[in-house]
């Protein structure tokens, strides 16, 4: 997690799949809109690695299911962008989960409950 002034990032066309999502009260961008903690996958366009799956906290905008854009965990706050999220994998050529189905039972172990717990504990002031 960092706040501050860093801003870079690159997105492109992706098919995203939410598999939970909530309001983090605590965090409000510059433009008055609500943040929200997810946990997401994406696919890719001719992408052979398999779904690019995330749990973080971005814009509420960015926890809907769309095939425009990959968007960015980046949200605009007075002193440059909050982005906070969690490692899944040592390495990105490794898959965090082998399948959504695995994925989606992550979500029941108390691992997730912590993470979700932290990130949905978030407050700027």
């Amino acid at each position: 997690m960092y706040s501050g002034m860093y801003g870079d990032g690159a997105a492109g066309p992706a098919s995203r799949t939410i598999l939970n999502h909530a309001p983090v009260p605590g965090v409000t961008n510059m433009a008055g809109g609500a943040a929200e903690f997810g946990f997401a996958f994406d696919e890719y366009p001719g992408a052979t690695g398999g779904p690019y799956y995330f749990v973080d906290v971005r814009n509420a905008r960015e926890f809907l299911a769309t095939t425009d854009s990959s968007g960015s965990n980046q949200i605009l706050l007075p002193n440059g962008v909050l982005s906070a999220w969690v490692v899944l994998s040592d390495a990105p050529s490794i898959q965090a989960f082998a399948s959504p189905a695995e994925a989606k039972a992550w979500m029941g172990t108390e691992r997730y409950a912590q993470l979700k717990a932290m990130l949905l504990s978030l407050q700027y002031a």
